[in-house]
């Protein structure tokens, strides 16, 4: 080989090198610029990232990030990932915590116990007062009739039964959910200890000259049921039932010779089944303004009832009454329904009707007459 071929080969070299050199340097400041630098294998993969430290500062292991996502076969995980630590790296979401539910609470707490305690106990001492007040007989059972005009009470004892019965079956099931518990298993208990309330008293009953009644355990079973769907289904504001004082004293000049038996004779009691006009004008959609204070009532009382001989002046009496809807005034003051005594005011307007607080007119059954707003109050044969 002659000297002027190994100078062209060697000028060649050069120029190669140069070029080398060059490239090598535009590389460098690239990768300078920015940081490093992002090899693409596929282009439609997503952001596949294949990062080598550059000028980061990180240690010179070549990482391989979102190994996963750029798998070209359907974009599932490969099966291994490799990848060192470092601020490249995509953070994984830690998985959501698991909710972990609160054990259920103890039914059996001081509150509900006490509260159930005292019904069954009331339940116990009017079925002892029985025996007490009358002295005790053999164990029977006796058919006192329903509504007859010839029963012990006209029907107002069974009436009685019932809205004492949803009296202490409301409370009951309030007292428990108010405490945390499930309404169906409070349903559910309150009705039972209502009922075992109730099954007391005819116990008593029965060793004395009143004997077990069904009719009293029935309407009992009715009245509990019917306070707590009242209760349950959240119908507090349209439903009410009620019972409170009344006049109507017998006079002696319809008394005569005879005498009261069996107990009360129920002629100072009146009953009443409300419809609240707030809750109904609100569940028409409407607006019941003023209407929320008032409600509409159907009444039941009888007088002359409990004698023996009976007395033929004792009648019975159906009344359609507008009256005063004070649990709808405690909610306008802003009374509040989860300290005790704004219970206890809640509960005590929901189960009483105060006298002289509505207007009515009421039909005698005996007479076939109508009276007006004081009938209730006064003797009318």
């Amino acid at each position: 080989m002659s000297q002027t071929d190994d100078r062209g080969i060697a000028a060649r070299a050069k120029a190669r090198l140069g070029r080398a050199v060059l490239l090598a340097a535009a590389g460098w400041a690239a990768a300078r610029g920015a940081g490093a630098e992002e090899l693409r294998l596929f282009d439609d993969a997503p952001s596949p990232r294949y990062v080598t430290p550059a000028s980061t500062g990180e240690d010179s292991d070549l990482r391989l990030l979102d190994l996963e996502h750029s798998y070209p076969w359907g974009g599932g995980d490969p099966g291994f990932r490799l990848e060192g630590g470092g601020a490249d790296e995509d953070p994984q979401e830690p998985p959501p915590p698991t909710e972990v539910k609160p054990p259920p609470k103890k039914f059996w707490n001081t509150t509900t116990t006490i509260w159930t305690g005292l019904a069954l106990l009331g339940g116990v001492g009017q079925g002892i007062g029985a025996p007490i007040k009358y002295g005790t007989n053999s164990w029977h059972f006796t058919n006192e009739g329903w509504f007859g005009y010839t029963t012990y009470a006209g029907g107002a004892d069974k009436v009685s039964h019932f809205i004492v019965s949803s009296g202490v079956s409301r409370l009951l099931y309030d007292v428990y959910t108010q405490n945390g518990q499930p309404e169906n298993q409070s349903f559910a208990v309150a009705l039972a200890v209502s009922l075992t309330a109730g099954i007391f008293v005819e116990t008593g009953d029965a060793i004395t000259v009143y004997g077990w009644s069904w009719q009293d355990l029935t309407a009992d079973f009715l009245g509990a049921s019917s306070g707590l769907v009242i209760q349950r289904f959240g119908l507090q504001d349209l439903i009410g039932l009620r019972l409170g004082p009344a006049g109507g004293d017998v006079p002696p000049s319809a008394v005569g010779s005879s005498e009261e038996s069996l107990g009360s004779s129920y002629n100072d009691e009146i009953y009443a089944g409300d419809l609240k006009l707030g809750g109904l004008i609100t569940r028409l959609h409407g607006n019941p303004g003023v209407a929320r204070f008032f409600l509409v009532s159907v009444a039941y009382y009888t007088r002359g009832f409990g004698y023996a001989p009976p007395l033929p002046s004792r009648y019975q009496t159906m009344g359609f009454e507008l009256g005063i809807n004070f649990p709808a005034i405690l909610d306008e003051l802003k009374v509040p329904k989860d300290k005790w005594w704004g219970q206890g005011l809640y509960a005590f307007f929901n189960f009483f009707r105060i006298p002289y607080t509505q207007v009515g007119t009421y039909y005698n059954f005996k007479t076939k007459k109508w009276y007006g707003p004081s009938a209730p109050y006064h003797y009318n044969p």
